[in-house]
């Protein structure tokens, strides 16, 4: 038996949901359009040069389109935020567009990263999206996070 061969897939994520994450929005204009998706699985991988990866879903409406040189924006949404996360999360999102014209960020999120895709590798069932930000910008506010399969907020100090 190899490793993780033991672990039956409902208890891993029955455990996993236990993992507070913060939420965020990948989005990228194809022609006159934009396409975006919720993710929860976003991570700093370096500083220097400044690096995240982003896990996405075979299924993400967004994960064809990214692919090496492709620029993208990473919104990370603010507590206020949770209708745009659910609306994100449908493969057929409806409603006005928060994006402005410029990069593909949401212009209320409490930070705003403009990327470009360096590679995309197999991550299981996932496609692991290593990009170079070059543009950063965060508004004051709290973070919208998932925990126990629900949007959330941090307590009042």
């Amino acid at each position: 038996m190899g490793p993780g061969a033991g672990v039956d897939a409902d208890a891993f994520r029955e455990a996993l949901a236990r993992w507070a994450s913060g939420i965020a929005v990948v989005a990228l204009r194809e022609e006159a359009r934009v396409l975006a998706t919720t993710v929860s699985a976003l991570m700093s991988v370096s500083v220097k040069p400044p690096l995240i990866m982003v896990a996405l879903g075979p299924t993400a409406q967004v994960l064809p389109y990214l692919t090496p040189g492709r620029r993208f924006g990473v919104s990370l949404l603010g507590e206020e935020q949770g209708r745009l996360a659910r609306v994100f999360s449908d493969p057929y999102p409806i409603g006005p567009s928060p994006f402005g014209e410029d990069d593909p960020v949401v212009a209320e999120a409490i930070v705003r990263l403009g990327c470009m895709v360096q590679r995309v590798d197999a991550g299981g069932d996932h496609r692991l999206v290593l990009a170079l930000v070059d543009s950063a910008a965060h508004s004051p506010g709290g973070p919208l996070l998932r925990w126990e399969r629900e949007y959330r907020r941090l307590a009042p100090r």
